[in-house]
């Protein structure tokens, strides 16, 4: 159990507190109009409802301690992890972002929620941006355990990696954004989802092993990019296959910062070692970023 903060109380807001509450999380929720403080406590308790009904969770389950807070620097100053869900407005988020990084621990990592808005843009007033990265949870939250990252240009792979473990500890997986467009699940992605965890809850509740297969995600946003990737690319392109420059290991290193995932972490290393650029968009390489396959 960490502590996190989680600032702006409107919907993604509340429910992101109440997702990290429901795994146990000890969570500050922030906000600066007291109306959307005081239906937080109201929307999780119709939340458990919902849940419940649904099949989602145990009848013995809750959400957990949320802790609604008027003053941002006391929901942050001793925050682990720091989650910004306010509305899609540049200069709000990055006057939040300076905010929390003036108030917060040195080693407090700072995301945001964003759908369309680039990170690097978020954090332009931040200190310590290394510590920054866009962290959008797919709607609906509770039962979609894919979790969208996009690093800024200077987030280190150790922020990553602590993102990583404490969302897999969650029962989520983190996936990086493939190009300019944010993924939106269709209904029937939604639904399909819907399925495999009310399964789990069925599964759970008897002896039988849990058998979870999650649809595979499609982004329909970025096919033209995809599209565009493949016939640029100098080595095919398909993520589950081999390094494209060793030909034996595994797949498992993002180059930065353009977040293509073509080669190994060790030959990655070796074309950042050389000055050799991204195979595939041949952007300069500035960082090798060791990625975990679950």
């Amino acid at each position: 159990m960490v502590l996190v903060a989680v600032i702006g109380a409107g919907m993604m807001g509340i429910k992101i507190a109440g997702e990290l509450a429901y795994h146990g999380h000890r969570v500050k929720i922030h906000d600066k109009s007291a109306t959307s403080l005081n239906k937080v406590h109201e929307v999780l308790k119709y939340d458990l409802q919902q849940l419940r009904a649904e099949g989602l969770i145990s009848q013995a389950q809750f959400l957990g301690h949320v802790f609604c807070m008027s003053v941002l620097e006391e929901a942050v100053k001793d925050a682990e992890f720091i989650f910004e869900a306010a509305v899609e407005d540049l200069e709000i988020k990055q006057e939040i972002f300076h905010d929390i990084s003036s108030s917060c621990k040195a080693d407090a990592v700072i995301a945001s929620n964003t759908m369309c808005l680039d990170i690097n843009d978020i954090n332009s007033k931040t200190s310590h941006k290394e510590r920054t990265l866009g962290l959008r949870f797919l709607f609906p939250v509770y039962y979609v355990p894919e979790i969208e990252i996009s690093p800024a240009k200077v987030t280190t792979s150790e922020v990553i990696e602590k993102v990583r473990i404490m969302v897999e500890k969650m029962g989520k997986t983190i996936f990086f954004r493939s190009g300019l467009q944010p993924l939106v699940l269709s209904e029937e992605e939604r639904e399909a989802r819907k399925m495999v965890r009310q399964k789990e809850m069925r599964q759970s509740s008897g002896f039988g092993s849990l058998d979870r297969k999650v649809p595979t995600l499609k982004h329909k946003g970025n096919d033209d990019m995809e599209k565009k990737q493949k016939e640029d690319a100098v080595v095919p392109s398909d993520f589950d296959h081999e390094c494209a420059i060793c030909m034996e290991r595994v797949r498992d290193c993002l180059l930065q910062p353009c977040h293509h995932m073509v080669t190994c972490f060790p030959c990655g290393q070796m074309l950042q070692d050389r000055r050799d650029a991204c195979p595939i968009c041949r952007k300069d390489i500035s960082q090798t970023i060791k990625v975990f396959h679950t």
